[in-house]
């Protein structure tokens, strides 16, 4: 069987659902050297390979399903597509990654029908389970949304493909409440634009049984393949995004966005407009949206503009999940990094970024987080940060000295 799942630097506990189409089951995991979550997807190949899809002919086999989207998903990188951290074919460890051989694939021969598919993402959750669990006010909503139509904009831009297979079920949603693409069971190119004279034949034969009866354009329901394949790549997804949206919001979709939809599920393909232009919506131009876009890039910012960010982050009326999922992982890392390379502390403008962040690593620490949690949080820096020769470090580090007699002598 070749490389099998305990090469893999994460464990993996119990399955905790399957995905709506039911290739894979997903399993909370975690990393094997410090605890991290994760989130596995897996996919049995032998069960997959015998097994088809409810209502379709019985050569639809979910191998074929399975097998794309692992391919597909291992090659697409962005700040809103669902990260792969590892991925593995327990039976095939070296599988040719050519996307053309991907798509080519059509009959059980031309693949390893034993072993296991298995997926390792960050931390997520469904979209379905989110908006049902986390009640998402409107600036969530509206980020979402941003997300949303950002990894497809990539997608389409970059990548050259169409999703194809938009619905609720093809997004996941981060512990800090970012939504991230997902599901590329269908990808395909599209048309002249890049060559690639689709849709492909295993979009063809799997849409109608892998994306919902609302979520498929009327050129999809009629089978409409030739005018598809000489229109622009975004309008299948443009038209399931209008439907999206719809579901997004339950219904009452913002006044501000209701055109827009309108004009995303005209029947006209040449009339369905592009994803990207909607992002000049007012409503997405919200304080929570801004905090989020800066977030996502603040480790690539000018020093300058990162001690900019710290020194004007408003804590107090931070989403206590974008606190502790999003600022602490991006503060534990850099105070890491800074601390750890004398070049840097060597460097004024680095020590006064580590000063600029210990308000927000302390205000995280006593306010959102368990007791337990708090030493976890700290003890890995504060070996660093007293070994900073800083006259304003240790003058911010002694003042919290009752918070670190309290949660850092346990273990220390």
């Amino acid at each position: 069987m070749g490389n099998s799942a305990s090469s893999l630097p994460y464990s993996i506990a119990d399955k905790a659902y399957d995905t709506e189409d039911g290739c894979w089951s997903v399993h909370n995991g975690s990393q094997k050297s410090n605890g991290a979550p994760v989130t596995v997807f897996q996919a049995q190949k032998p069960q997959l390979a015998k097994e088809g899809f409810r209502g379709a002919s019985n050569d639809l086999f979910k191998i074929f399903v399975a097998h794309h989207h692992f391919q597909t998903s291992k090659k697409l990188r962005h700040p809103f597509i669902l990260q792969v951290l590892a991925s593995l074919d327990t039976d095939s460890p070296t599988t040719n990654d050519n996307t053309e051989a991907v798509m080519a694939v059509t009959n059980t021969q031309a693949m390893a029908t034993t072993g296991v598919y298995i997926i390792v993402t960050e931390p997520c959750k469904p979209l379905q389970d989110w908006l049902r669990d986390d009640d998402p006010n409107s600036d969530q909503l509206a980020w979402g949304l941003q997300c949303i139509i950002k990894a497809l904009s990539f997608v389409h831009s970059n990548a050259n493909l169409a999703h194809g297979s938009l619905s609720p079920s093809s997004f996941w949603v981060t512990p800090s409440g970012t939504v991230k693409l997902w599901n590329f069971s269908l990808a395909t190119p599209i048309g002249v634009t890049d060559g690639g004279g689709g849709p492909t034949s295993h979009f063809r034969t799997y849409e109608g049984v892998l994306t919902p009866q609302a979520y498929r354009s009327p050129e999809r329901i009629n089978g409409q393949w030739e005018a598809i394949a000489i229109s622009p790549l975004h309008c299948m997804d443009s038209h399931a995004m209008g439907v999206l949206i719809h579901d997004f919001y339950s219904g009452n979709i913002p006044l501000k966005l209701r055109k827009a939809v309108q004009r995303l599920q005209t029947p006209s393909l040449k009339m369905r407009p592009r994803l990207g232009p909607l992002l000049r919506c007012p409503v997405f131009d919200t304080p929570f949206a801004k905090l989020m876009g800066e977030l996502e890039e603040i480790q690539v910012q000018p020093v300058e503009e990162k001690l900019r960010f710290w020194q004007c982050l408003d804590m107090e009326h931070i989403d206590p999940k974008v606190a502790t999922h999003k600022v602490l992982p991006i503060v534990q890392s850099t105070i890491t990094t800074i601390c750890g390379s004398d070049s840097m502390l060597s460097q004024d403008l680095y020590r006064r970024e580590v000063l600029a962040m210990m308000h927000p690593l302390f205000y995280i620490s006593e306010n959102f987080l368990e007791d337990d949690k708090i030493c976890n949080a700290l003890t890995p820096l504060m070996k660093f940060l007293f070994d900073v020769k800083d006259r304003s470090i240790r003058g911010a580090l002694l003042g919290k000295t009752p918070l670190l007699a309290a949660h850092l002598s346990k273990n220390n």
